[in-house]
């Protein structure tokens, strides 16, 4: 990012106009780099003093508006003024905001000195896109590749990401389709495997609580590496680290069945019901109890829409000898010994 770019970012963030993700950028930054912060402090509290009673007592109004239903603590005028001190700046963001909002034209170029002439550079400031439980996502990423995010998942990568190299860390599920740039390998790292590729379209699967990661290549190549093992896949086949065993391995399957998620479909290939219970679980945020050890070991394999909960509970229940009960969020499955 240019130093134009982080001062145009930073000016809209003190206007409340930026993103959750640039929000979290900029917090970053403010929050890990000490002259930024010793500049912030210094000027504010400097500048406290020439407010009108007035602006001061609306200001104050803000605050304790906008903290309210999060918090019973009431800011004081002393209490504002000792978090202006504060070296750590340990502002919330909303209270940066609506301070800076006050004196944006003296932050502004404050901060614009400061980035122009000491030529900070924040390439390595990380930026996370992620999705709970029961959401998903899609994002472009700097190079423009495109990426698909499932129910909880997060990728982050530097922001100097798509300038020597192009990498990024996953933990949980998505689907990439990566622009074509042969000087910069497109490589997705997870806790045990990492996959490398110049233009194509793949599937990471890489939930910390499953026993395994794997990777499915849907068109171009891929190279898959874990614990000192590598694989290269050809179109339709996947790769699978078994964490236990340290095994990479591959087989052959019908790629665009395991992207069916990102279009809002569920597909099971011989999946027990120990795993389905773990995806239906991150899918509609729901908490999934097995009431007897039997149906744990049972498989099942087709492809359901994702509607609803109740909808696929009901279907399952349909072609197993499972039937639930439901209250709230909480599902619990029974072994129907008819």
């Amino acid at each position: 990012m240019s130093n134009i770019e982080k001062i145009e970012l930073f000016e809209r963030y003190i206007k409340g106009q930026t993103t959750s993700d640039e929000d979290r950028y900029i917090d970053k930054l403010i929050e890990e780099d000490s002259d930024i912060q010793n500049i912030l402090d210094e000027e504010i509290a400097a500048v406290s003093g020439e407010i009108s009673t007035h602006t001061r007592e609306q200001l104050l109004k803000k605050i304790n508006s906008g903290i309210k239903g999060t918090t019973t603590e009431i800011y004081s005028e002393e209490a504002l003024a000792a978090q202006n001190r504060s070296k750590k700046l340990s502002l919330t963001s909303r209270l940066l905001r609506w301070t800076a909002i006050l004196l944006l034209p003296l932050i502004s170029s404050i901060i614009t000195y400061y980035i122009v002439t000491t030529g900070a550079n924040y390439q390595n400031s990380p930026v996370t896109f992620s999705t709970g439980h029961g959401e998903k996502a899609d994002i472009t990423l700097p190079d423009g590749s495109h990426v698909w995010l499932n129910s909880g998942t997060s990728v982050t990568y530097n922001s100097s990401f798509n300038q020597k190299e192009r990498v990024l860390n996953l933990s949980g599920e998505a689907y990439f389709e990566v622009s074509e740039d042969p000087k910069r390998p497109f490589i997705v790292k997870t806790s045990d495997i990492a996959v490398e590729a110049l233009g194509t379209s793949f599937n990471v699967t890489a939930y910390e609580e499953d026993m395994f990661s794997s990777s499915i290549l849907i068109d171009g190549s891929i190279k898959v590496r874990a614990e000192g093992q590598q694989r290269i896949l050809n179109e339709n086949h996947r790769a699978t680290y078994y964490r236990e065993s340290n095994i990479l391995a591959t087989d052959a399957v019908t790629a665009s069945d395991y992207i069916l998620w990102k279009d809002g479909y569920l597909y099971f290939d011989n999946c027990s019901f120990e795993d389905i219970a773990k995806r239906l679980s991150r899918m509609f945020n729901v908490k999934i109890e097995f009431k007897s050890d039997k149906l744990r070991p049972i498989r099942f394999t087709g492809t359901l829409g994702n509607s609803s909960i109740k909808n696929v509970l009901d279907i399952l229940s349909l072609t197993s000898p499972m039937y639930y009960k439901m209250s709230g969020t909480t599902v619990e499955l029974y072994y129907n010994e008819i």
